[in-house]
């Protein structure tokens, strides 16, 4: 009966660990994000290869920055478009704010 109970707790956990990487995407996707930032090729915004790479190290940074606590460090021409969809990313909890921080800086 231990044994059981203790698979099904293991398991749950790694089924929330998946469900929390998917959440990041289901994220980006719901809120509009991919409509200017890519995968691999600057678009309206930078491509998703290009913000990993600015902010390498500094998944901190970047979860300021869509809180709106943070100057861009990207792009900061372009910051002025960004500043209507940041309203959704202040909005997200802090949950979903890592989440979406590790879909892009992951994927």
């Amino acid at each position: 009966m231990k044994k059981v109970i203790v698979s099904a707790v293991v398991g749950l956990a790694v089924v929330a660990g998946s469900a929390m990487a998917a959440d990041g995407a289901g994220i980006f996707k719901s809120k509009g994000c991919g409509a200017c930032h890519k995968p691999t090729a600057k678009s309206v915004g930078p491509s998703l290869k290009d913000i990993a790479a600015a902010y390498k190290g500094k998944e901190a940074e970047l979860i300021k920055f869509l809180r709106g606590e943070a100057k861009p460090i990207m792009d900061p021409a372009k910051f002025g478009i960004m500043k209507s969809q940041l309203a959704k990313t202040k909005a997200l909890s802090d949950a979903e704010l890592k989440a979406l921080a590790d879909f892009m800086l992951n994927h």
